[in-house]
């Protein structure tokens, strides 16, 4: 065991106790010139101006692409468990987004944002459809950041639905039979069916999620690197601009640190309450 354990070591817990030392420095990242600042990054972040309204956008990406995301999902993976032509088709389709570069899905989407050559801005205008007809799209702050959440929904549904599809399969049809027999609608066997077996499948996705969803990057920085001002800027987003733009690694480590500790603690909190609603359902 002891090759495998001297490369976690290297590998995660010295990286790991090296990023605490610099988070307690002003190191800028360039040369040798460190000087011990203890908790002071620390202080500056939680009074920095602009932290309240990136925590509020992680939170609307967090209540979108774990909620309504994982609802889209069950739908879709309940939707083609029902035999019909070309089942495997579909499947494959919406399947088909998660495997492509997230940088390139990011590229495609703003050139179809683009207010002036964007296809779906000049469809939104030739019908002249409320709120969005004239806006400025991707410039606009009231409704930037749903448009990239969006553009997540549209490449990882599929990765949550193949899940949920999987979970369908174990299902046994017989409580589906008893179900029919006394009586149940389809809506009450969604919900007292379905949707309690699906517990397993549930927690992979919930927790997977949110994990993503805390550290959401490559998406906004590219469609609209966190502007228009702040308005889907992301906890990932500002520990870059300040480490590498604004060359205070220190303080850009301080936030990382911050952020580790947010998602071992969502997931964590998350997978014990799953855990025990599947124990719940199972027992």
């Amino acid at each position: 065991m002891l090759p495998a354990i001297l490369l976690i070591l290297f590998v995660y817990l010295l990286p790991f106790l090296a990023s605490i030392f610099v988070s307690l420095t002003n190191w800028t990242g360039i040369g040798w010139d460190i000087q011990f600042v203890g908790l002071k990054n620390f202080v500056d972040m939680f009074s920095a101006r602009n932290l309240g309204e990136v925590l509020l956008n992680n939170l609307k990406y967090f209540i979108i692409l774990v909620f309504v995301q994982n609802s889209v999902a069950v739908l879709m993976a309940v939707l083609l468990n029902v035999k019909i032509k070309g089942q495997n088709f579909f499947r494959a389709v919406l399947f088909f987004p998660t495997i492509i570069s997230p940088v390139a899905v990011a590229f495609i989407w703003g050139l179809m944002y683009d207010p002036l050559y964007g296809p779906i801005p000049n469809v939104v205008n030739f019908f002249r459809l409320p709120v969005l007809s004239g806006s400025t799209w991707l410039g606009d702050p009231g409704i930037a950041l749903y448009l990239v959440a969006f553009v997540s929904m549209w490449q990882w549904t599929g990765w949550n639905m193949v899940v949920y599809f999987a979970g369908l399969q174990t299902i046994p049809a017989e409580l589906y039979e008893s179900s029919s027999l006394d009586g149940a609608s389809a809506l009450q066997k969604f919900s007292h069916v379905t949707i309690p077996m699906l517990a397993p499948a549930i927690t992979i996705n919930i927790v997977v999620s949110t994990i993503g969803v805390l550290k959401i990057f490559d998406l906004p920085f590219v469609m609209t690197n966190g502007g228009p001002g702040y308005s889907t800027a992301t906890f990932s987003i500002i520990i870059y601009n300040e480490s590498f733009l604004a060359n205070k690694f220190g303080y850009g480590t301080a936030l990382s640190l911050v952020l580790f500790v947010m998602v071992l603690l969502i997931s964590s909190l998350q997978t014990i309450y799953l855990r025990k609603r599947e124990a719940n359902i199972t027992g």
